[in-house]
């Protein structure tokens, strides 16, 4: 296990948290120029990451986990000042947080009970992309009624504010078919292993 720290892709996994500090930072700055540049670099260290593991032969135990914690801590630490700065509704948070726990909850249970660690599969992962850019598109909105990423967006934030809508609820019901998707999942290993 300690060996499997110092992959490559486990360390892009692990550096996610140190992008993930100062994009919380800068959202609470109200700098949103800045924190639309470190979630992108969130989002392609999650890219990165299953690359390398998969072109290096890395697949390693501690990456099955590193990699969706990174994920959910990020997700979750997000959408949690994007509710103290009133930049997504409640009911959005709400939503985005009970997924993660019901997955996270599966996952703790399957790997105590069963010696299983739980993979993100591609609707997990597509979920997760949709939340992301949500989240992204609300933050670049909020950055454009400022006017921080110039006049262009300044005077059209209302397609910003459009493409935004539409994927608040696109990646809601992504984050509904993922959780069933890991349900039945779930309930297929539980009745294979028992």
């Amino acid at each position: 296990m300690k060996k499997e720290i110092f992959y490559i892709s486990n360390l892009v996994s692990m550096s996610r948290f140190l992008l993930l500090g100062a994009a919380c930072w800068l959202l609470l700055e109200q700098q949103f120029h800045y924190a639309c540049l470190f979630i992108f670099l969130i989002w392609l260290s999650d890219l990165l990451d299953g690359y390398l593991a998969r072109s290096r032969n890395e697949i390693s135990e501690f990456g099955k986990i590193i990699d969706p914690l990174a994920d959910k801590t990020a997700v979750i630490s997000i959408v949690l000042i994007m509710l103290v700065l009133n930049l997504i509704p409640g009911w959005y948070v709400i939503i985005t947080v009970l997924r993660d726990a019901l997955i996270l909850a599966g996952g703790l249970y399957l790997n105590s009970k069963k010696n299983i660690v739980l993979q993100s599969n591609w609707m997990g992962k597509l979920a997760v992309f949709t939340i992301g850019f949500t989240l992204f598109l609300a933050i670049f909105a909020a950055g454009s009624r400022l006017g921080q990423f110039g006049n262009y967006f300044s005077y059209h934030s209302e397609i910003t504010e459009l493409l935004y809508r539409v994927m608040l609820f696109l990646s809601l019901g992504m984050m509904i078919l993922s959780v069933l998707s890991y349900f039945k999942r779930f309930l297929i290993i539980t009745k294979q292993k028992s």
